[in-house]
C-alpha cells in the first residue's frame, strides 16, 4: 500500500511539475496573446488525458484490491463458520458424554 502511495506523489509531482513548466514556458515565450491562450489551452488538454489515464489506473489498482481482500474476507469468514461448527458439535458431543457417564 505504501508503495502505490509513494508511485502516486511520484506521479502527481511529476504532472504538477510539467505543468508549471510548460506554463512558465508559454508566460515567458515571444509571442501574441491569442497564440499563447491557445498553447495554454493545448497543454491543458494534454495533461487532462494524462490524469484521466493515470486516474483511470489507480481506479482500476483500487477495484482490483478491493476485490482480492473481498475474497480474503469471505476466506476467513468461511473459515471462522468452519471452526465455530466445529466447536459447537464438540460441545454436543461432550455434552451427550457427560450425561451419559452421570447418568443424568
Amino acid at each position: 500500500m505504501a508503495k502505490g502511495n509513494g508511485a502516486f506523489k511520484l506521479m502527481a509531482g511529476l504532472l504538477i511539475g510539467a505543468a508549471a513548466g510548460a506554463a512558465a514556458g508559454l508566460l515567458l515565450a515571444p509571442q501574441s496573446g491569442k497564440e499563447t491562450r491557445k498553447q495554454l489551452k493545448k497543454e491543458a488538454d494534454k495533461l487532462k488525458k494524462e490524469l484521466e489515464k493515470h486516474t483511470g489506473d489507480l481506479t482500476d489498482h483500487a477495484k482490483k484490491v478491493r476485490k482480492d481482500l473481498e475474497e480474503k474476507l469471505a476466506e476467513v469468514k468461511s473459515k471462522l463458520q468452519k471452526g465455530a461448527d466445529d466447536l459447537k458439535k464438540k460441545a454436543h458431543e461432550m455434552k451427550d458424554e457427560f450425561e451419559e457417564n452421570v447418568g443424568v
